[in-house]
């Protein structure tokens, strides 16, 4: 049986955390979902576990940026999701390692979209 592609998901908002775990639990995602990179990052290596795509969102959090950085420093062939406000000025170090970037206005279901485009599932 294969492995399902596991997800970590850095969303500050706590509603919306949960809404977005639940959409990719339901359609067999594993998630571990955080508020911040720096409590992803210490759940990753206490479990020593690495991830296949990391989603981040940083509409509303901008001192999220050193914790993600140190993050995705730790699992550089990690496919990163990243989510921002339109206003959002993105470092280019950023810009350049997120494999896709949404701004706001998206709905969930673009944000599941775009999840199962860079992690897709295997069908069984």
């Amino acid at each position: 049986m294969a492995a399902l592609p596991f997800i970590v998901l850095i969303e500050p908002d706590w509603p919306a955390r949960s809404y977005l775990r639940a959409e990719l639990e339901e359609l067999g995602y594993a998630v571990s979902a955080h508020e911040r990179a720096t409590a992803a990052a210490c759940f990753l290596v206490r479990w020593g576990l690495r991830p296949d795509l990391i989603v981040v969102d940083l509409a509303s959090d901008g001192e999220q940026l050193a914790g993600l950085q140190r993050l995705i420093e730790d699992f550089p062939d990690t496919r990163l999701l990243v989510l921002a406000g339109p206003l959002r000025a993105l470092p280019e170090w950023l810009r350049q390692r997120a494999n896709r970037i949404l701004f706001r206005p998206f709905a969930v279901g673009d944000v599941v979209r775009v999840v199962s485009e860079l992690a897709p599932l295997i069908e069984r």
